[in-house]
């Protein structure tokens, strides 16, 4: 019998693979379901956790996704979101102080999102998002740089987790930093304060993130999750004998040789999609899309 996603992401935690979780990335696109546009559905703690609990049981997912690229985390930082273009918004300006401010509105819903679901899952586990240092930094023109970004992120961090959170993607973009040691040797500390909560974090590559190789080859303590047709050197690095634990995330459809191939193998931790899948997918469509991530595995 398959191992239970608390039991497989137990085995994550030491290191050992029971099974992939699939992990569809429907949260915003959940309140699609009442006809919610992201940014309304996203203000409102009680119909984003009971929706995305829906959503979760109705797919058959491992995971229930809180908060996937939000920037919730940047607005906690003082930077205004504008939803002009839908989701996922735009954060505007830079960083205002030295600690992210957990009140804010979107911190505060997500937080309360979380710890609402904490107690209406019934099996599956919870996950939620940072946004990327590199990435919220290359949005900031970068200043400041992905390190110091990655330090002012510690407290949303440990409230996301002291709120229920299991598994934490790091968002960042296909684009990677500067300094590739640099940002290793600041992402250490945030992964660190993940682990310390028993929670699983997760570097999320989107696209063609080949660039990225030398940050996953010595991470450390997380699991770098990317798709592996548009990056092959990730791919060949993750394949060859003694490689890292590390994760598949393929477009809503038609996922790759490469992905198929990879995704099969016994180092495979998760499935999961290469982005937030509202304004991507329909809600009508949820089903399929989680449907071909459990193909990968099966």
């Amino acid at each position: 019998m398959p191992a239970a996603p608390a039991e497989a992401l137990r085995g994550l935690l030491r290191g050992r693979v029971e099974r992939p979780l699939v992990v569809p990335l429907a949260s915003a696109v959940a309140g699609e379901l009442q006809g919610l546009a992201p940014e309304a559905f996203l203000a409102d703690a009680g119909k984003l956790s009971l929706l995305i609990r829906q959503v979760t049981a109705a797919l058959g997912a491992d995971a229930a996704v809180a908060e996937f690229g939000s920037f919730w985390d940047a607005e906690a930082l003082g930077m205004p979101l504008v939803w002009r273009n839908g989701f996922p918004p735009a954060p505007q300006g830079r960083p205002t102080g030295a600690d992210p401010d957990l009140s804010r509105p979107r911190a505060a819903v997500v937080l309360d999102a979380v710890a609402r679901l904490k107690t209406l899952l019934d099996g599956a586990v919870l996950a939620a998002g940072l946004a990327g240092p590199a990435r919220l930094s290359r949005l900031c023109g970068g200043d400041p740089s992905p390190e110091t970004i990655a330090r002012l992120q510690l407290p949303a961090a440990r409230a996301l987790c002291e709120a229920g959170a299991q598994l934490v993607f790091v968002v960042e973009s296909a684009d990677p930093p500067p300094d590739p040691s640099a940002y290793v040797a600041a992402l250490g500390p945030l992964l660190g304060s993940i682990r310390f909560f028993n929670a699983l974090p997760v570097l999320h590559l989107p696209g063609a993130a080949d660039g990225w190789e030398p940050v996953v080859s010595r991470a450390g303590p997380t699991i770098a999750c990317f798709d592996p047709d548009a990056s092959p050197a990730l791919a060949a690095l993750v394949e060859r004998d003694g490689g890292p634990l590390f994760g598949v995330a393929v477009p809503p459809v038609g996922a790759g040789p490469a992905a198929r191939r990879l995704a099969v193998l016994e180092r495979c931790a998760l499935v999961t999609n290469d982005g937030e899948l509202a304004g991507r997918v329909a809600s009508r469509d949820l089903a399929a899309a989680a449907a071909s991530l459990r193909e990968l595995v099966l």
